[in-house]
């Protein structure tokens, strides 16, 4: 009788042991879930708030000293950086190297960063044929907007 008790005290404990472990497993996996959603949430909350517009007029791309001027308005609700280490251009697929282009913030001089409705201006320093191009501008959220325009 004795031996019977004890051993079912034995295997009572051991059950609680296991069933703690489980518990405690469990408990570390959905705070790790938890954690990466609300991680994950804020992330989509700030790039939903991020968004920009090229605001050229496709048949008239003004030039400035040989490079042509195109413009950006942060239509968003946050600043984004706005330079040429946060920010990516492509002309007609090709990646446009950061010592060509010029990033200037025109409503705030001096800033690297394009407030909400401030306006951009990026300089493009290269060679392009008559006919149509597309620019593709790409900013450090991964946001990217593209326009088609013509050179005359």
């Amino acid at each position: 009788m004795a031996s019977s008790a004890a051993t079912e005290l034995v295997l009572f404990i051991a059950s609680l042991l296991v069933a703690g472990m489980v518990a405690g497993g469990l408990y570390v996996v959905t705070q790790d879930l938890s954690s990466g959603i609300s991680v994950r949430g804020k992330d989509l909350a700030y790039n939903l708030r991020v968004n920009f517009e090229i605001i050229n007029d496709p048949e008239n791309i003004p030039v400035n000293g040989g490079a042509y001027v195109f413009y950006v308005r942060n239509t968003g609700k946050v600043p984004f950086m706005f330079d040429n280490t946060s920010v990516v251009v492509f002309i007609d697929g090709n990646l446009m190297p950061s010592s060509n282009l010029t990033f200037t913030n025109i409503d705030n001089s001096g800033s690297n960063q394009l407030y909400p409705y401030d306006v951009g201006e990026i300089q493009v320093n290269t060679t392009l044929s008559s006919g149509y191009h597309k620019i593709t501008v790409v900013i450090s959220t991964g946001k990217q907007r593209s326009m088609i325009f013509r050179i005359g």
